[in-house]
């Protein structure tokens, strides 16, 4: 079958990106996005099938040039160090402050895609869950290694809750930066745009909180099957008392 004349496809996913950015992905509707892009839904069902699948298709789109970013700044600070693994501080570094770059650029298109991104990450619907957790958890781990290299004495437990940490302090940034709470909440005299300003400050910020973090002391923890059985037990107690 051959595609439909009109649009292209990545004319209907720039325009996917902005509207499900704008609207949220429940309030977006693929008539609109055919409209915007000067297609018609056929073109539209033809390269994506269904809404959801699009939505797939703009995540994926720029995950690994993202991603790219921040192992570039890594190797930088890998070739600094003469081939030696990069502090604490560099490899957090190479985490967040790409992402912060790319949010704050002239580029509409990144500040949509990370607003979406930061949505779908944080949002309550499984299904769509589903579509981000098969991109972020991959690249989780490897950012994880980073971390475990840096900090090698401390426990795979510490560097998942140093991972989801920094991960949540930099969306939080980028999803608020737009509307500038910054402003807001310092009377004026500070802004959310204001890049080295906020880098450093939230560099700072993590890094101190990361290394608290992987300084904190881990104790056996229940396994699954015995939380189960504790809760079990409760529930008995409770239903005797009543």
């Amino acid at each position: 079958m051959a595609a439909p004349k009109g649009g292209g496809r990545a004319r209907l996913l720039d325009v996917a990106e902005k509207i499900f950015a704008e609207k949220g992905y429940d309030a977006a509707t693929t008539r609109e996005i055919a409209a915007r892009a000067g297609d018609t839904l056929g073109t539209l069902s033809y390269h994506f099938k269904s809404k959801e699948r699009l939505l797939a298709e703009v995540l994926r789109r720029r995950f690994d040039e993202m991603n790219d970013h921040r192992r570039a700044m890594y190797r930088e600070f890998v070739a600094k160090r003469g081939g030696q693994v990069p502090s604490l501080e560099e490899t957090i570094t190479a985490i967040i402050i790409p992402l912060m770059r790319l949010a704050m650029s002239d580029e509409p298109g990144w500040g949509n895609y990370l607003t979406i991104f930061g949505r779908q990450m944080y949002g309550t619907d499984d299904d769509q869950y589903a579509l981000i957790s098969e991109l972020i958890d991959p690249i989780g781990i490897e950012f994880s290694g980073w971390l475990s290299a840096a900090a090698p004495k401390t426990s795979r437990v510490n560097i998942a809750h140093a991972y989801v940490f920094v991960i949540g302090c930099l969306f939080d940034y980028i999803n608020q930066h737009k509307r500038d709470r910054l402003n807001r909440l310092s009377g004026g005299l500070a802004t959310a745009f204001d890049f080295p300003g906020v880098s450093k400050r939230l560099l700072a910020f993590v890094v101190a909180g990361t290394r608290a973090v992987l300084e904190y002391p881990v104790k056996a923890s229940p396994t699954p099957s015995k939380i189960l059985k504790i809760d079990a037990t409760k529930k008995r107690r409770s239903v005797r008392s009543a």
